[in-house]
């Protein structure tokens, strides 16, 4: 059974149709554009994963990579971005080789971790100044986007959530003047 069919019985079970079912259901059935299906391609989710290790490294705790980022990003990208952003995104993907090529002589994934470091900074650098410049109306910057989902990706991942951030399956109650020492993770509740 499908998360669409779930949906459909729950519905039936609670004496009816959900109220604006077709629009509660279309998020559950988005097609993605060609170009966005490319993203699905294992090649892709690869170089996804590469450029989300560069941004958030395996150190003491895994990195983006060991958390899935790059089966994470399509599904983002396909789901909840608009056709502005899913176009800068594809375009800005579609250069990171070339720009590698352009900058360092070599394929993105051929670089060395400080190649690929030095190459990541660039772009970041490049996107704040863009994100910074641009009109509301404007699409965001590829590394922006990249950034942004890489880190919810990690940060929501299971291994984000309970290697990364202090995790407490049930929380107690709120207590703003916990002790806090300086290098404690955050908490994950």
């Amino acid at each position: 059974m499908n998360r669409r069919e779930a949906l459909q019985r729950v519905a039936l079970l609670m004496g009816g149709a959900v109220i604006g079912g077709s629009l509660f259901l279309e998020g559950c059935t988005r097609k993605a554009s060609k170009e966005v299906a490319s993203l699905f391609e294992k090649e892709s989710m690869d170089l996804l994963g590469d450029l989300a290790e560069a941004i958030l490294p395996k150190t003491s705790t895994p990195g983006a990579k060991e958390a899935g980022v790059g089966s994470f990003i399509p599904v983002m990208i396909r789901d909840c971005y608009n056709d502005a952003d899913q176009k800068a995104f594809m375009d800005g993907f579609g250069k990171v080789d070339d720009r590698a090529n352009e900058k360092h002589g070599k394929k993105f994934q051929e670089l060395s971790p400080e190649e690929q470091l030095t190459f990541v900074n660039e772009y970041d650098k490049e996107a704040k100044a863009y994100q910074k410049d641009k009109k509301d109306d404007d699409a965001n910057h590829f590394f922006t986007m990249l950034k942004q989902l890489t880190l919810t990706g990690f940060f929501t991942s299971e291994v984000g959530m309970t290697q990364a951030l202090n995790f407490v399956k049930i929380p107690g109650r709120y207590d703003g003047e916990f002790p806090y020492k300086k290098g404690d993770k955050a908490w994950a509740i």
